[in-house]
């Protein structure tokens, strides 16, 4: 789906029919959470209506939490769960060893549902987005120094779980991908402390990593049987070699 200009119907405020095309684009997947929204001039000519009337419909779906205002303007769709579950655990996963194996069982769950969707439904954008992930951490493994901070910004574990999070958004399923974006901070900590085991071990760290490329080609080949196989492998290397 994408932004359609909006023809007023009778006796129904315009702003309703802003807040309903912005809720089905959240709803559909087109805008994901994390991703702003186009400016405010941009957004009303998508739409064909006048600023007012935009802005009161940012105004109420931001009521909703729907979206939130970012800093220097503009609007950004909510991440609705993060606050509420995953900030929370990561924080607790931090002082206690235990959750750290709870929250793999939970990736096994919700990634093993991911993986085998996104290899039904995965487009060839989606695949494309998949493979350039994968070729990031690819590339940043393949560096001298791998720990460091990578191009970008980003290390081996944000990279990692970047890769993770392209899959969920290839799923189209918006309730698994709002629920994988919320708890995104939480999957990444847990990753980190999973290069964190594998740091002094570079042959089992580039099996890890090598993983990752099964895991893609299986979705390349829209095989879901074989995509839930790959991350059942990769998991459960994680979980063997963390209680070494």
């Amino acid at each position: 789906m994408s932004y359609s200009p909006i023809v007023p119907p009778p006796r129904f405020r315009l702003s309703d029919a802003v807040c309903d095309q912005l809720e089905q684009l959240i709803v559909d997947g087109t805008l994901r959470a994390g991703e702003s929204l186009p400016s405010e001039r941009d957004l009303a000519q998508k739409l064909n209506v006048s600023r007012p009337s935009l802005r009161e419909a940012l105004l109420r779906l931001e009521g909703s939490k729907l979206i939130q205002a970012k800093a220097g303007g503009g609007y950004v769709v909510a991440n609705s769960t993060a606050p509420l579950i995953a900030d929370p655990l990561a924080h607790l996963m931090a002082r206690h060893r235990k959750a750290a194996g709870d929250i793999l069982e939970m990736r096994e769950g919700l990634e093993a549902v991911a993986v085998e969707l996104a290899a039904v439904r995965a487009t060839k954008t989606d695949i494309q987005s998949i493979k350039e992930a994968l070729a990031e951490l690819e590339t940043a493994f393949s560096k001298d120094h791998p720990y460091d901070v990578a191009d970008g910004g980003a290390t081996l574990p944000q990279l990692d779980a970047a890769f993770h999070l392209r899959i969920a958004d290839a799923t189209h399923n918006i309730v698994l991908v709002h629920v994988m974006h919320g708890i995104h901070n939480l999957v990444q900590k847990s990753i980190e402390e999973t290069y964190a085991t594998f740091k002094k071990r570079n042959a089992d760290l580039f099996y890890l990593v090598q993983q990752h490329r099964t895991i893609y080609e299986a979705i390349r080949k829209h095989d879901p049987g074989a995509a839930r196989s790959a991350l059942g492998t990769h998991l459960e290397f994680i979980r063997e070699n963390a209680s070494r």
